[in-house]
C-alpha cells in the first residue's frame, strides 16, 4: 500500500504521548552533538510497529546481492527510505509527536519538519559503517538538523550503537566525503589530528534512541553476531530553513527526492516535509 504524501496527519495514538526529557540531555546534546535517550518507546510500542517496518525492508533485501559482492557502503547496512509513504502504520511511527517534540527540545527550536525516515538494518556479518557527516548530503541552509537512531531489537554490546566524535558538530562541514573508504580514512585521521573525544552509547534496548546533529561525525562497528540489527531512523530540521545554494555532488539526489527540487533560497517545505512538531 502506498500512502499519498501530503499534509494529512495520522490519527493520534499512544506513540504521540509526551516524554519527560531530562534537561541534562539537552545540555549534553548541544555540547557534544549527540545524546542517548533511554526508554523513548516501550517494548510494546516497538512490537506494534516493528513487523510493518521489517516487512517493508525485507522486500528490498530480496533484491540485494550477497554481502561479499558489495562495496564498503553496501556491506554496512540494508537501507530503505521514506517507509512512511508505504504504510499507515509506519506513518504513525514516523509522524510521532513524542519523537518530534524530543528532537525540537534537543535542537532548542519550537518547530520541526520531517526530512525523511530511513531504515538501517545491519545484517549478520555486516561490515562497519565508515566515519561520515550526514549533512554533507543535505542541501539545507541550517545547522538545526537532527537524526534519531532507534533500534527495533535489543542490541548487545558487541554490536553496539554508533560511535560519535564529540564536539565535531561545532566545526561544521569537515569535507564533502560520501560514506565509504575515503571518508573512513580522511575523517579517522581528522579525529586523531583534532584529538576529538569519541564515545559510543553501547548496548541498547529496543525503544532506546540516540540523537545526533547533522554535522556530528559518527561511525558504527561491524556486526559479528547472528542478530539482524534492525534500526529505524528519523531526520528532522527546524521549520523556516531554506534550500541551500550548494546542491552539487551527493546533494543532487537529496534535493530532487526529499526536497522536491525546490529552488535554492526558498523555504524547505515540500510535500514530503510536513510540520511534525507542533502538530495542528
Amino acid at each position: 500500500m502506498n500512502v499519498l504524501p501530503g499534509s494529512s496527519l495520522p490519527p493520534k495514538s499512544a506513540i504521540d504521548d509526551p516524554f519527560a526529557l531530562d534537561a541534562l540531555a539537552v545540555t549534553d546534546f548541544q555540547r557534544d552533538g549527540h545524546v542517548a535517550v533511554r526508554g523513548l518507546a516501550s517494548a510494546e510500542e516497538i512490537g506494534l510497529y516493528r513487523p510493518a517496518i521489517e516487512a517493508a525492508v525485507g522486500k528490498l533485501a530480496l533484491r540485494m546481492r550477497p554481502i561479499a559482492e558489495r562495496d564498503t557502503y553496501g556491506k554496512a547496512f540494508i537501507q530503505a527510505h521514506n517507509l512512511w509513504t508505504r504504510s499507515e502504520l509506519i506513518k504513525a511511527f514516523v509522524f510521532s509527536e513524542r519523537f518530534a517534540s524530543v528532537a525540537a527540545q534537543l535542537l532548542g527550536c519550537s518547530d520541526v519538519r520531517l526530512y525523511h525516515d530511513q531504515a538501517l538494518f545491519k545484517e549478520p556479518g555486516g561490515g562497519h559503517t565508515p566515519w561520515h557527516q550526514d549533512q554533507a548530503y543535505w542541501p539545507l541552509d541550517t545547522r538545526d538538523t537532527i537524526t534519531m537512531w532507534m533500534p527495533l531489537v535489543d542490541v548487545p554490546g558487541d554490536v553496539g550503537s554508533m560511535t560519535f566524535a564529540s564536539g565535531s558538530q561545532q566545526r561544521g562541514d569537515l569535507g564533502r566525503f560520501v560514506i565509504g573508504d575515503e571518508s573512513e580514512l580522511r575523517f579517522g585521521e581528522l579525529v586523531e589530528q583534532l584529538q576529538l573525544p569519541t564515545r559510543t552509547h553501547g548496548a541498547m534496548q529496543a525503544g532506546d534512541a540516540t540523537f545526533h546533529q547533522g554535522w556530528t561525525l559518527h561511525c558504527a562497528p561491524p556486526n559479528p553476531t547472528s542478530l539482524l540489527r534492525s534500526v529505524m531512523t528519523i531526520i528532522w530540521f527546524a521549520d523556516g530553513a531554506r534550500v541551500a545554494a550548494d546542491i552539487g555532488g551527493a546533494r543532487v539526489f537529496d534535493h530532487k527526492i526529499w526536497l522536491a527540487g525546490i529552488t535554492p533560497g526558498e523555504l524547505a517545505a515540500g510535500p514530503l516535509n510536513p510540520l511534525l512538531w507542533p502538530r495542528a
